[in-house]
Protein backbone atom coordinates (compact mmCIF):
# COMPACT_ATOMS: atom_id res chain seq x y z
CA UNK A 1 0.00 0.00 0.00
CA UNK A 2 2.72 2.24 0.60
CA UNK A 3 4.58 1.55 -2.80
CA UNK A 4 0.91 2.70 -4.20
CA UNK A 5 0.84 5.94 -2.12
CA UNK A 6 4.46 7.32 -3.12
CA UNK A 7 3.32 6.21 -6.57
CA UNK A 8 0.12 7.93 -7.08
CA UNK A 9 1.66 10.84 -4.91
CA UNK A 10 4.61 11.40 -7.21
CA UNK A 11 2.30 11.32 -10.47
CA UNK A 12 0.01 13.90 -9.11
CA UNK A 13 3.37 16.30 -7.94
CA UNK A 14 4.03 16.09 -11.06
CA UNK A 15 0.96 16.83 -13.08
CA UNK A 16 0.68 19.95 -10.57
CA UNK A 17 4.45 21.16 -11.66
CA UNK A 18 4.09 20.12 -15.40
CA UNK A 19 1.03 22.52 -15.45
CA UNK A 20 2.67 25.40 -14.14
CA UNK A 21 2.38 28.11 -16.48
CA UNK A 22 6.34 28.99 -16.37
CA UNK A 23 8.45 29.62 -19.48
CA UNK A 24 8.98 25.63 -19.81
CA UNK A 25 5.23 25.72 -20.74
CA UNK A 26 5.51 28.33 -23.13
CA UNK A 27 8.44 27.25 -24.86
CA UNK A 28 6.96 23.67 -25.48
CA UNK A 29 3.83 25.22 -27.07
CA UNK A 30 6.04 27.82 -29.53
CA UNK A 31 8.73 25.46 -30.70
CA UNK A 32 5.78 22.32 -30.72
CA UNK A 33 3.81 25.03 -33.53
CA UNK A 34 6.68 25.96 -35.13
CA UNK A 35 8.83 22.77 -35.37
CA UNK A 36 5.83 19.40 -34.56
CA UNK A 37 5.81 17.75 -31.60
CA UNK A 38 9.13 15.84 -31.78
CA UNK A 39 10.97 19.62 -30.66
CA UNK A 40 8.58 19.12 -27.59
CA UNK A 41 9.78 16.21 -26.60
CA UNK A 42 13.06 16.73 -26.85
CA UNK A 43 12.82 20.24 -25.06
CA UNK A 44 10.74 17.95 -22.38
CA UNK A 45 13.71 15.68 -22.34
CA UNK A 46 16.20 18.53 -21.25
CA UNK A 47 13.66 19.46 -18.59
CA UNK A 48 13.81 16.27 -17.36
CA UNK A 49 17.50 15.95 -17.29
CA UNK A 50 17.65 18.95 -15.60
CA UNK A 51 15.32 17.85 -12.74
CA UNK A 52 17.04 14.05 -12.29
CA UNK A 53 20.06 16.36 -11.39
CA UNK A 54 18.57 18.50 -8.96
CA UNK A 55 16.50 15.69 -7.28
CA UNK A 56 19.99 13.77 -6.99
CA UNK A 57 21.68 17.06 -5.50
CA UNK A 58 18.29 17.91 -3.09
CA UNK A 59 18.29 14.08 -1.82
CA UNK A 60 22.09 13.83 -1.20
CA UNK A 61 23.63 16.87 -1.05
CA UNK A 62 23.36 20.07 1.11
CA UNK A 63 26.48 21.48 0.10
CA UNK A 64 24.96 22.54 -3.28
CA UNK A 65 22.06 24.07 -1.53
CA UNK A 66 24.13 25.98 0.90
CA UNK A 67 25.76 27.13 -2.28
CA UNK A 68 22.69 28.30 -3.75
CA UNK A 69 21.67 29.80 -0.63
CA UNK A 70 24.62 31.99 -0.29
CA UNK A 71 25.35 33.03 -3.63
CA UNK A 72 21.18 33.55 -4.69
CA UNK A 73 21.78 37.05 -5.98
CA UNK A 74 24.48 36.56 -8.03
CA UNK A 75 22.52 32.75 -9.59
CA UNK A 76 19.53 34.84 -9.98
CA UNK A 77 20.71 37.59 -11.28
CA UNK A 78 22.52 35.24 -13.94
CA UNK A 79 19.45 33.26 -14.72
CA UNK A 80 17.52 36.32 -15.14
CA UNK A 81 19.40 37.77 -17.68
CA UNK A 82 20.16 34.30 -19.55
CA UNK A 83 15.56 34.70 -19.49
CA UNK A 84 15.48 38.26 -20.72
CA UNK A 85 18.01 37.71 -23.52
CA UNK A 86 16.55 34.77 -24.63
CA UNK A 87 13.14 36.50 -24.33
CA UNK A 88 13.95 39.60 -25.97
CA UNK A 89 15.56 37.77 -28.98
CA UNK A 90 12.48 35.95 -29.28
CA UNK A 91 9.89 38.80 -29.73
CA UNK A 92 12.14 40.30 -32.17
CA UNK A 93 11.94 37.07 -34.22
CA UNK A 94 8.24 36.12 -33.59
CA UNK A 95 6.95 36.43 -36.89
CA UNK A 96 7.43 32.63 -38.42
CA UNK A 97 9.45 31.39 -41.25
CA UNK A 98 7.78 29.41 -44.24
CA UNK A 99 11.03 27.53 -44.05
CA UNK A 100 10.39 26.86 -40.13
CA UNK A 101 8.32 24.01 -40.31
CA UNK A 102 10.98 22.03 -42.07
CA UNK A 103 14.01 22.89 -40.07
CA UNK A 104 13.84 19.83 -37.67
CA UNK A 105 13.87 17.53 -40.84
CA UNK A 106 16.74 19.23 -42.47
CA UNK A 107 19.01 20.06 -39.16
CA UNK A 108 20.57 17.64 -36.73
CA UNK A 109 21.80 19.95 -34.54
CA UNK A 110 18.28 21.49 -33.71
CA UNK A 111 17.40 17.81 -31.28
CA UNK A 112 20.75 19.34 -29.31
CA UNK A 113 19.76 22.64 -29.53
CA UNK A 114 16.24 21.52 -27.98
CA UNK A 115 17.42 19.17 -25.49
CA UNK A 116 19.94 21.95 -24.45
CA UNK A 117 17.14 24.38 -24.58
CA UNK A 118 14.98 22.79 -21.96
CA UNK A 119 17.97 22.05 -20.05
CA UNK A 120 18.48 25.45 -19.44
CA UNK A 121 15.32 26.68 -19.02
CA UNK A 122 14.81 24.58 -16.26
CA UNK A 123 18.32 25.41 -14.80
CA UNK A 124 18.39 28.83 -14.63
CA UNK A 125 15.94 29.47 -12.07
CA UNK A 126 16.59 28.26 -8.50
CA UNK A 127 13.51 28.19 -7.30
CA UNK A 128 13.22 24.88 -9.25
CA UNK A 129 16.20 23.35 -7.04
CA UNK A 130 14.77 24.49 -3.98
CA UNK A 131 11.65 23.28 -4.93
CA UNK A 132 12.82 19.40 -5.28
CA UNK A 133 14.83 20.54 -1.99
CA UNK A 134 11.75 21.45 -0.18
CA UNK A 135 9.30 18.50 -1.38
CA UNK A 136 12.43 16.26 -0.28
CA UNK A 137 12.46 17.58 2.90
CA UNK A 138 9.20 17.76 3.71
CA UNK A 139 8.62 13.56 2.37
CA UNK A 140 11.78 12.92 4.96
CA UNK A 141 10.33 15.05 7.81
CA UNK A 142 6.29 14.70 7.73
CA UNK A 143 5.96 11.54 5.95
CA UNK A 144 9.13 9.67 7.02
CA UNK A 145 9.95 8.55 3.73
CA UNK A 146 13.64 6.87 3.17
CA UNK A 147 16.01 6.77 0.23
CA UNK A 148 13.83 4.08 -1.71
CA UNK A 149 10.52 5.94 -0.85
CA UNK A 150 12.11 9.04 -2.31
CA UNK A 151 13.48 7.48 -5.72
CA UNK A 152 10.20 5.43 -6.19
CA UNK A 153 8.17 8.91 -5.69
CA UNK A 154 10.71 11.03 -7.89
CA UNK A 155 10.57 8.35 -10.71
CA UNK A 156 7.02 8.41 -10.80
CA UNK A 157 6.50 12.24 -10.36
CA UNK A 158 9.42 12.66 -13.49
CA UNK A 159 7.42 10.33 -15.54
CA UNK A 160 4.31 12.48 -14.86
CA UNK A 161 6.42 15.68 -15.65
CA UNK A 162 7.32 13.97 -19.26
CA UNK A 163 3.99 12.63 -20.39
CA UNK A 164 1.90 15.42 -19.61
CA UNK A 165 4.52 18.04 -21.57
CA UNK A 166 4.78 15.23 -24.45
CA UNK A 167 0.60 16.03 -24.32
CA UNK A 168 0.85 19.49 -24.43
CA UNK A 169 3.72 19.48 -27.37
CA UNK A 170 1.39 16.59 -29.41
CA UNK A 171 -1.73 18.98 -28.99
CA UNK A 172 -0.16 22.35 -29.25
CA UNK A 173 1.14 20.84 -32.96
CA UNK A 174 -1.89 19.89 -34.00
CA UNK A 175 -2.82 23.39 -34.14
CA UNK A 176 -0.46 24.69 -36.56
CA UNK A 177 -2.00 23.51 -39.85
CA UNK A 178 -5.34 26.13 -38.46
CA UNK A 179 -3.32 29.01 -37.17
CA UNK A 180 -2.47 31.80 -39.39
CA UNK A 181 1.08 33.62 -39.52
CA UNK A 182 -0.37 36.86 -37.10
CA UNK A 183 -1.91 34.16 -34.64
CA UNK A 184 1.77 32.27 -34.41
CA UNK A 185 3.52 35.70 -34.16
CA UNK A 186 1.80 36.43 -30.96
CA UNK A 187 2.16 33.16 -29.23
CA UNK A 188 5.57 33.74 -29.69
CA UNK A 189 5.54 37.58 -28.23
CA UNK A 190 3.94 36.43 -25.23
CA UNK A 191 6.26 33.68 -24.76
CA UNK A 192 8.59 36.06 -24.78
CA UNK A 193 7.38 38.47 -22.78
CA UNK A 194 6.65 35.41 -20.20
CA UNK A 195 10.80 34.51 -20.07
CA UNK A 196 10.84 38.39 -19.88
CA UNK A 197 8.71 39.52 -16.98
CA UNK A 198 10.34 35.52 -15.65
CA UNK A 199 13.99 36.79 -15.53
CA UNK A 200 13.11 40.23 -14.30
CA UNK A 201 11.68 38.59 -11.58
CA UNK A 202 14.48 36.72 -11.04
CA UNK A 203 16.73 39.88 -10.78
CA UNK A 204 14.76 41.53 -8.53
CA UNK A 205 14.23 38.85 -5.91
Amino acid sequence: MHFVNCVLEGLLTGLVLSLMLGTVFFSLIRNSIAFGHRSGAFIALGVILCDVIFIVLAIASSSFAQFLSTYQNEVSILGGTVLIVMGAVMFFKATPKDTEGKLFEKQHKMTLYLVGNGFILNAVNPVNFFSWLSISSVLRIKMHYNNQDLILYFTACLFSIFIVELGIAYFASKLKNIMQAKTVKFINQIAAAVFVIVGIKLMLS
